[in-house]
């Protein structure tokens, strides 16, 4: 449920982000990347996004 609600307000944050720089078509591609790439690295990363039972082999 953590990571439905994470990816939802991510969602939300890359709308209001596009949004912002609608005339910049430039600055969307970019801040596009760079938010995606925090949002990968978030879901690796953060023990409650992964779901907290990550057995130790797959560590």
């Amino acid at each position: 449920m953590t990571k439905i609600a994470f990816t939802l307000l991510w969602g939300a944050v890359l709308v209001a982000a596009n949004r912002a720089l609608q005339d910049a078509t430039w600055a969307q591609y970019l801040v596009t990347f760079i938010l995606g790439g925090i949002y990968a690295l978030a879901l690796s990363k953060v023990r409650i996004l992964r779901g907290g039972n990550v057995s130790e082999e797959s560590k």
